[in-house]
Protein backbone atom coordinates (compact mmCIF):
# COMPACT_ATOMS: atom_id res chain seq x y z
CA UNK A 1 0.00 0.00 0.00
CA UNK A 2 1.07 3.64 -0.93
CA UNK A 3 2.47 5.05 2.54
CA UNK A 4 0.82 8.37 3.25
CA UNK A 5 2.81 11.42 4.78
CA UNK A 6 2.49 12.60 7.97
CA UNK A 7 1.42 16.54 8.14
CA UNK A 8 3.84 19.25 8.77
CA UNK A 9 3.62 20.81 12.29
CA UNK A 10 2.84 24.02 10.85
CA UNK A 11 0.64 22.07 7.90
CA UNK A 12 -2.87 24.55 9.36
CA UNK A 13 -0.48 27.86 8.55
CA UNK A 14 1.28 26.69 5.69
CA UNK A 15 -1.91 25.73 4.11
CA UNK A 16 -3.78 29.09 4.72
CA UNK A 17 -1.17 31.15 3.51
CA UNK A 18 -1.48 28.73 0.30
CA UNK A 19 -5.04 29.49 0.09
CA UNK A 20 -4.71 32.76 0.65
CA UNK A 21 -2.17 33.24 -2.69
CA UNK A 22 -5.85 32.36 -4.50
CA UNK A 23 -3.78 30.78 -7.11
CA UNK A 24 -5.17 27.47 -7.11
CA UNK A 25 -8.06 26.80 -9.67
CA UNK A 26 -6.26 29.75 -12.03
CA UNK A 27 -4.66 29.57 -15.44
CA UNK A 28 -0.65 30.42 -14.41
CA UNK A 29 0.65 28.51 -17.18
CA UNK A 30 1.98 31.56 -18.69
CA UNK A 31 3.01 33.42 -15.39
CA UNK A 32 5.24 30.15 -14.18
CA UNK A 33 6.05 28.65 -17.65
CA UNK A 34 10.02 30.38 -17.31
CA UNK A 35 10.30 28.63 -14.37
CA UNK A 36 9.41 25.34 -15.78
CA UNK A 37 11.64 26.05 -19.31
CA UNK A 38 14.93 26.60 -17.31
CA UNK A 39 14.67 23.57 -15.31
CA UNK A 40 13.78 21.32 -18.35
CA UNK A 41 16.95 22.64 -19.91
CA UNK A 42 19.47 22.75 -17.25
CA UNK A 43 18.14 18.80 -16.55
CA UNK A 44 17.12 17.67 -19.93
CA UNK A 45 14.38 15.71 -18.18
CA UNK A 46 10.88 15.93 -20.30
CA UNK A 47 8.99 16.64 -17.71
CA UNK A 48 8.71 20.20 -15.62
CA UNK A 49 5.91 21.52 -13.16
CA UNK A 50 5.25 23.91 -10.39
CA UNK A 51 2.55 23.02 -7.79
CA UNK A 52 0.68 24.48 -5.05
CA UNK A 53 -0.18 22.04 -2.52
CA UNK A 54 -3.29 23.13 -0.28
CA UNK A 55 -5.22 20.96 3.11
CA UNK A 56 -6.47 18.42 0.36
CA UNK A 57 -5.01 18.83 -3.02
CA UNK A 58 -1.67 18.90 -5.21
CA UNK A 59 -2.99 21.32 -7.69
CA UNK A 60 -0.53 22.18 -11.29
CA UNK A 61 0.21 25.93 -12.11
CA UNK A 62 2.46 25.09 -14.86
CA UNK A 63 3.72 22.13 -16.49
CA UNK A 64 5.72 21.06 -19.74
CA UNK A 65 5.07 17.60 -20.66
CA UNK A 66 5.48 15.77 -24.07
CA UNK A 67 1.85 14.62 -23.63
CA UNK A 68 -0.52 16.90 -22.61
CA UNK A 69 -2.47 16.07 -19.34
CA UNK A 70 -5.73 17.86 -18.60
CA UNK A 71 -5.73 16.30 -14.71
CA UNK A 72 -4.55 19.55 -12.91
CA UNK A 73 -5.53 18.87 -9.45
CA UNK A 74 -5.62 15.44 -7.75
CA UNK A 75 -5.82 14.15 -3.55
CA UNK A 76 -2.72 15.29 -1.81
CA UNK A 77 -2.27 11.72 -0.50
CA UNK A 78 -2.25 10.31 -4.13
CA UNK A 79 0.73 12.39 -4.84
CA UNK A 80 4.64 11.80 -4.94
CA UNK A 81 4.86 15.13 -3.72
CA UNK A 82 3.23 14.70 0.08
CA UNK A 83 6.76 13.31 0.50
CA UNK A 84 8.27 15.90 -0.63
CA UNK A 85 7.49 18.92 1.82
CA UNK A 86 9.16 17.72 4.95
CA UNK A 87 12.15 17.63 3.33
CA UNK A 88 15.26 19.96 3.91
CA UNK A 89 17.00 18.93 0.69
CA UNK A 90 15.74 17.96 -2.73
CA UNK A 91 14.79 14.25 -3.70
CA UNK A 92 16.38 12.92 -6.27
CA UNK A 93 15.23 9.79 -7.31
CA UNK A 94 16.91 7.73 -10.20
CA UNK A 95 14.58 4.95 -11.11
CA UNK A 96 11.46 5.01 -9.23
CA UNK A 97 10.24 1.40 -9.77
CA UNK A 98 12.71 0.94 -7.03
CA UNK A 99 12.41 3.32 -4.60
CA UNK A 100 11.02 2.33 -1.11
CA UNK A 101 8.10 4.52 -1.29
CA UNK A 102 7.31 5.72 -4.75
CA UNK A 103 7.85 2.18 -5.61
CA UNK A 104 4.28 1.65 -3.81
CA UNK A 105 2.48 4.17 -5.79
CA UNK A 106 -0.43 2.75 -7.85
CA UNK A 107 1.02 4.04 -11.09
CA UNK A 108 4.20 2.75 -10.77
CA UNK A 109 2.89 -0.63 -9.90
CA UNK A 110 0.61 -0.42 -13.06
CA UNK A 111 4.00 0.66 -15.30
CA UNK A 112 2.36 4.10 -15.80
CA UNK A 113 5.11 6.04 -14.20
CA UNK A 114 8.01 4.73 -15.05
CA UNK A 115 12.10 6.64 -14.90
CA UNK A 116 13.41 9.41 -12.84
CA UNK A 117 11.85 12.12 -10.03
CA UNK A 118 13.39 14.97 -8.68
CA UNK A 119 11.57 17.02 -6.29
CA UNK A 120 12.10 20.37 -4.81
CA UNK A 121 9.97 21.65 -1.85
CA UNK A 122 9.29 25.68 -2.79
CA UNK A 123 9.71 27.35 0.64
CA UNK A 124 9.20 31.05 2.11
CA UNK A 125 11.81 33.11 3.57
CA UNK A 126 10.38 32.29 6.63
CA UNK A 127 10.47 28.36 6.13
CA UNK A 128 6.63 27.68 5.29
CA UNK A 129 6.30 24.90 2.17
CA UNK A 130 4.36 25.88 -0.37
CA UNK A 131 4.44 23.28 -3.15
CA UNK A 132 6.88 21.54 -5.03
CA UNK A 133 8.90 21.94 -7.91
CA UNK A 134 9.19 18.77 -10.11
CA UNK A 135 11.29 17.30 -12.58
CA UNK A 136 10.53 14.22 -14.35
CA UNK A 137 12.04 11.51 -17.16
CA UNK A 138 10.02 8.59 -18.31
CA UNK A 139 13.01 6.90 -18.55
CA UNK A 140 16.16 6.77 -15.66
CA UNK A 141 18.24 9.74 -16.23
CA UNK A 142 20.97 10.93 -13.90
CA UNK A 143 21.57 14.50 -12.81
CA UNK A 144 24.41 16.00 -11.87
CA UNK A 145 24.67 17.78 -8.25
CA UNK A 146 25.64 21.00 -10.07
CA UNK A 147 22.34 20.98 -11.54
CA UNK A 148 20.69 20.26 -8.84
CA UNK A 149 22.34 23.29 -6.99
CA UNK A 150 21.33 25.20 -9.99
CA UNK A 151 17.46 23.85 -9.64
CA UNK A 152 17.13 24.33 -6.27
CA UNK A 153 18.46 28.30 -6.33
CA UNK A 154 15.84 28.67 -9.01
CA UNK A 155 13.43 27.64 -6.55
CA UNK A 156 14.69 29.38 -3.93
CA UNK A 157 13.57 32.16 -6.15
CA UNK A 158 10.40 30.95 -7.21
CA UNK A 159 9.41 30.66 -3.31
CA UNK A 160 10.97 34.17 -2.98
CA UNK A 161 8.67 35.58 -6.07
CA UNK A 162 5.15 33.84 -4.23
CA UNK A 163 5.92 35.40 -1.03
CA UNK A 164 6.46 38.51 -2.58
CA UNK A 165 3.34 38.12 -4.48
CA UNK A 166 1.26 37.21 -1.07
CA UNK A 167 2.42 40.65 0.47
CA UNK A 168 1.55 42.45 -2.43
CA UNK A 169 -2.11 41.11 -2.00
CA UNK A 170 -1.80 41.64 1.73
CA UNK A 171 -0.48 45.28 1.23
CA UNK A 172 -2.82 46.15 -1.70
CA UNK A 173 -6.57 44.35 0.28
CA UNK A 174 -5.29 46.69 2.95
CA UNK A 175 -4.97 49.86 1.30
CA UNK A 176 -8.39 49.32 -0.52
CA UNK A 177 -10.14 48.50 2.72
CA UNK A 178 -9.04 51.64 4.59
CA UNK A 179 -9.85 53.33 0.82
CA UNK A 180 -13.27 51.97 1.36
CA UNK A 181 -13.95 53.48 4.69
CA UNK A 182 -12.94 56.61 4.04
CA UNK A 183 -15.66 56.30 0.96
CA UNK A 184 -18.03 55.50 3.13
CA UNK A 185 -17.00 57.89 6.39
CA UNK A 186 -16.77 60.82 3.88
CA UNK A 187 -19.29 60.16 1.53
CA UNK A 188 -21.75 58.34 3.20
CA UNK A 189 -24.94 58.60 -0.48
CA UNK A 190 -21.72 57.09 -1.99
CA UNK A 191 -23.34 53.75 -4.05
CA UNK A 192 -21.02 51.14 -5.45
CA UNK A 193 -22.57 52.06 -8.84
CA UNK A 194 -21.21 55.40 -8.18
CA UNK A 195 -17.71 54.49 -6.89
CA UNK A 196 -17.67 51.95 -10.48
CA UNK A 197 -18.59 55.14 -12.40
CA UNK A 198 -15.37 56.67 -10.59
CA UNK A 199 -13.26 54.33 -11.84
CA UNK A 200 -14.36 53.89 -15.20
CA UNK A 201 -14.52 57.92 -15.62
CA UNK A 202 -10.70 57.32 -14.50
CA UNK A 203 -10.05 54.96 -16.62
CA UNK A 204 -11.39 57.08 -19.36
CA UNK A 205 -14.57 55.28 -20.33
CA UNK A 206 -17.25 56.92 -19.68
CA UNK A 207 -18.46 58.82 -23.06
CA UNK A 208 -21.91 60.77 -22.00
CA UNK A 209 -21.33 63.52 -19.87
CA UNK A 210 -25.20 62.97 -18.45
CA UNK A 211 -23.55 59.30 -17.09
CA UNK A 212 -21.48 61.52 -14.69
CA UNK A 213 -24.14 63.46 -12.97
CA UNK A 214 -24.31 61.54 -9.56
CA UNK A 215 -20.54 62.07 -9.44
CA UNK A 216 -21.14 65.96 -9.88
CA UNK A 217 -23.70 65.43 -6.97
CA UNK A 218 -21.23 64.26 -4.36
CA UNK A 219 -18.58 66.85 -6.23
CA UNK A 220 -16.10 64.13 -7.24
CA UNK A 221 -16.05 65.71 -10.77
CA UNK A 222 -16.63 69.41 -11.47
CA UNK A 223 -19.81 70.81 -13.46
CA UNK A 224 -17.23 71.07 -16.41
CA UNK A 225 -16.44 67.02 -15.87
CA UNK A 226 -13.00 67.38 -15.20
CA UNK A 227 -12.25 65.22 -11.57
CA UNK A 228 -12.14 67.70 -8.33
CA UNK A 229 -9.73 67.98 -5.63
CA UNK A 230 -12.71 65.47 -3.82
CA UNK A 231 -12.34 62.86 -6.29
CA UNK A 232 -8.86 62.55 -6.75
CA UNK A 233 -8.43 62.22 -2.87
CA UNK A 234 -10.83 59.34 -2.92
CA UNK A 235 -8.73 57.48 -6.24
CA UNK A 236 -5.87 58.07 -4.45
CA UNK A 237 -7.21 56.40 -0.81
CA UNK A 238 -8.30 53.49 -3.03
CA UNK A 239 -4.90 53.04 -3.92
CA UNK A 240 -5.61 51.64 -7.08
CA UNK A 241 -3.34 53.60 -9.78
CA UNK A 242 0.46 53.38 -9.16
CA UNK A 243 2.80 56.20 -9.05
CA UNK A 244 5.03 56.15 -12.02
CA UNK A 245 8.32 57.96 -10.41
CA UNK A 246 8.63 58.46 -6.24
CA UNK A 247 9.21 62.44 -5.64
CA UNK A 248 11.65 63.59 -3.45
CA UNK A 249 14.39 66.51 -3.14
CA UNK A 250 17.69 65.73 -4.32
CA UNK A 251 20.54 68.08 -3.06
CA UNK A 252 22.57 68.71 -6.26
CA UNK A 253 25.94 70.13 -4.80
CA UNK A 254 27.65 67.16 -5.82
CA UNK A 255 25.93 66.42 -9.53
CA UNK A 256 27.05 63.14 -10.31
CA UNK A 257 25.71 61.52 -7.74
CA UNK A 258 22.49 63.44 -7.35
CA UNK A 259 21.48 62.16 -10.77
CA UNK A 260 22.50 58.39 -9.75
CA UNK A 261 20.47 59.10 -6.58
CA UNK A 262 17.33 60.63 -9.08
CA UNK A 263 17.23 57.43 -10.80
CA UNK A 264 18.02 54.72 -8.32
CA UNK A 265 14.72 53.63 -7.82
CA UNK A 266 13.35 53.57 -11.72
Amino acid sequence: MYPVADKLPNEIERAAFVEALALIGTDQQDEFYAFCEIGKLLSGYSKTMVSLIDSTHQCVLSGISPVSDEDRSWPVEKSFCQHILAELEPTIVFDVTKHPVFGKHPNVVSGKMTGSYCGFPIRTSDNLVLGTYCLGNDTPKAISAEVVSAVDNMVTKLGAYLQRQSNIQRDNSHKMLLGLKHAQEHYPELTLQDLILLIEFRNGNVKDANDLKPLEKLKLVSEHYKLTDSGAELLDKLSLYDTSFASRKIDFTDQAAAFDALFEDL
